[in-house]
């Protein structure tokens, strides 16, 4: 089920610049799903229960009451991702895969125009209902796969006689929830009337109405070493990332009467291709703001330093894991290959992993106002003059370049200092350290330590593994109101702490905390408490960042509905009980091959 969950996500993801915006939220959950049963496999393998023969009597009950509830859900899924590709497989036009594969396989490129017209009418699921209604079924099967897959484990540890009998009793709460909530997701899209067909307007307008727009920004070129705006309304070329396309912005500005009526209002930005050198990082800062190293500009031939800002908060997640992420495993992949390894990707000392650059500190010119650095060790120190530049760099460390680039960031950035040739014909351009430069060069220190912090805070840390992952459909403190929420619980291997993250999908607000003692307090029906150090990272409507910290916590963590609410204290009786393994935390996305 989860190749089969994989291959419907995959064709939302090829079809989602002609779809729809409510087919990108569908393609999240779909891989959400793919990975929890991914995930449900490989802990349980194929035999996922103890055989209720080899129990003692008063206990088989309860485990075939387990195997009832298990084969309910995970039949209920398969039906509905059965469903799904059949939609799929008749209103997406397909094309034969690449020629180093198995021609008989096929790749979905895109929906038919049938679909775009017509998709409010189709019946997303088994018992008719609409996308959202999909969306939320979707969302029902993943969050069940994740409460079970503890209680199941739990039901094969060597303490099995002391913990099936509660085992099973909240699988049957587990049960109860979901069967109830998919009760929910039934309502069927608004029809026209049998009598009467759309007609061709009314069927453009239904297509075209809610369609996802492109991701527009700015568009600067540095020039003597300052930036010049080249496009206020840029958005990336549909077909960037095909093989042999040489073109990879488009100008959405509207033209005047001094353009062409059929051209670009700034063609310039049209030529902007990529060199064999080319590579993505961000820098540092609370606005964000990305830099495309080494483009080649084709009107002139010669290499430029494209930077990319103001793009809108809700679709900075969307950029950064459709073009910056995708770009830079293509451009590592493509330098490896060569025998390239410079600052910007190369092999780990220990040779396992491949390190991309990731975020890079504003610390140009600070090389002129500094005199030399000093190395010290014990009572010994070493001071060599001749700074000929700095860099301050973090790097990441990439995957399979087919994972979604969820690439996890190294906890610690790296201070490159480039030195002169001591025996150099003219002196180096060096000045003696006055105090300006010197709080500039701590001023970009803390700004790469910042974003380290935020890194450490919005993600799983090395030493943490997850022992709850849940979504809902909107979260709320008094602090923040997150929508669409990704609600993680993680644990330390260290001090066994337990950590809360939530953040929205679009990663514009995020919401950790350690947990207090007190959550976890017996009994059970006790309202948790949130009374920790918090810490709220929020991207404002101009899309700069902020950070609020509030030292005594919040009083409450409330969802929009009460079935997320129950789902919630679902899983944190199964944290009470010890009933959820500690494992990492699963991508979205898999290969076929993996899966």
């Amino acid at each position: 089920m989860s190749k089969i969950a994989w291959r419907v996500a995959h064709a939302f993801t090829k079809g989602r610049h002609s779809a729809p915006r409510e087919f990108r939220e569908v393609e999240n959950q779909l891989y959400s799903l793919s990975a929890a049963l991914a995930a449900f496999k490989d802990v349980c393998g194929g035999d996922v229960t103890v055989d209720p023969a080899d129990l003692p009597a008063r206990f088989r009950n309860g485990e075939r009451d387990g195997l009832r509830t298990v084969t309910g859900i995970l039949d209920n899924c398969r039906e509905t991702l059965k469903h799904l590709e059949g939609i799929v497989d008749r209103y997406s036009i397909v094309a034969a895969g690449p020629k180093d594969k198995d021609p008989e396989e096929s790749r979905l490129r895109r929906w038919s125009a049938e679909l775009l017209k017509n998709y409010r009418k189709i019946e997303w699921t088994t018992q008719a209902g609409d996308l959202a209604a999909l969306r939320s079924q979707l969302m029902v099967h993943t969050n069940s796969l994740d409460l079970v897959l503890g209680i199941i484990v739990s039901s094969r540890t060597s303490r099995i006689e002391d913990s099936l009998r509660e085992s099973s009793s909240m699988m049957k709460e587990i049960y109860s929830w979901w069967a109830q909530n998919l009760k929910n997701t039934t309502t069927s899209p608004p029809r026209l009337p049998p009598e009467r067909k759309p007609t061709e307007m009314e069927q453009t307008e239904m297509g075209l109405q809610g369609a996802v727009q492109p991701i527009s920004f700015e568009i600067h070129v540095m020039e003597n070493g300052a930036p010049q705006l080249l496009c206020a309304e840029a958005r990336l070329h549909d077909g960037w990332a095909e093989p042999g396309s040489s073109q990879l912005f488009l100008c959405g500005c509207k033209r005047t009467a001094a353009n062409p009526e059929n051209g670009s209002a700034h063609p310039r930005v049209e030529n902007i291709a990529l060199s064999q050198l080319s590579f993505p990082f961000r820098q540092t800062g609370d606005a964000a703001v990305w830099t495309l190293f080494k483009a080649l500009d084709r009107s002139t031939n010669e290499m430029v330093t494209v930077l990319i800002r103001n793009v809108a908060p809700a679709d900075m997640c969307e950029l950064e894991e459709s073009f910056i992420r995708r770009l830079a495993h293509m451009q590592a992949s493509a330098m490896l290959q060569q025998g390239i390894s410079n600052m910007l990707v190369h092999v780990s000392p220990d040779g396992k992993h491949v390190r991309a650059l990731n975020i890079q500190g504003d610390v140009k010119n600070l090389h002129k106002s500094i005199d030399a650095v000093a190395f010290r060790m014990g009572h010994r120190q070493l001071s060599k003059p001749n700074v000929e530049g700095l860099s301050l760099l973090n790097y990441q460390e990439l995957g399979n370049a087919l994972e979604r680039y969820n690439d996890p960031s190294l906890a610690h950035a790296e201070l490159w200092i480039y030195y002169a040739k001591e025996n150099a014909d003219e002196p180096a351009d060096v000045t003696k350290s006055v105090v300006h430069s010197a709080k500039t060069l701590h001023q970009r220190l803390e700004d790469m330590r910042m974003e380290l912090f935020i890194t450490s805070l919005q993600s799983p840390r090395p030493d943490e593994t997850v022992a709850l992952h849940l979504q809902a459909t909107e979260v709320e403190c008094e602090v923040a109101a997150i929508s669409d929420a990704e609600l993680l619980i993680t644990r330390s291997r260290d001090d066994g702490r337990h950590r809360l993250i939530v953040t929205s999908r679009n990663r514009c607000t995020v919401l950790t905390q350690v947990l207090p003692d007190t959550f976890f307090a017996p009994p059970p029906s006790q309202v948790p408490t949130f009374a920790s150090p918090t810490w709220l990272i929020q991207l404002d409507a101009s899309g700069r960042r902020r950070v609020y910290h509030y030292p005594n916590g919040f009083r409450f963590l409330r969802f929009r509905n009460t079935s997320a609410e129950r789902m919630f204290e679902l899983g944190r009786n199964a944290l009470l009980q010890g009933a959820l393994p500690v494992r990492e935390l699963a991508v979205r996305e898999k290969t076929e091959d993996q899966l």
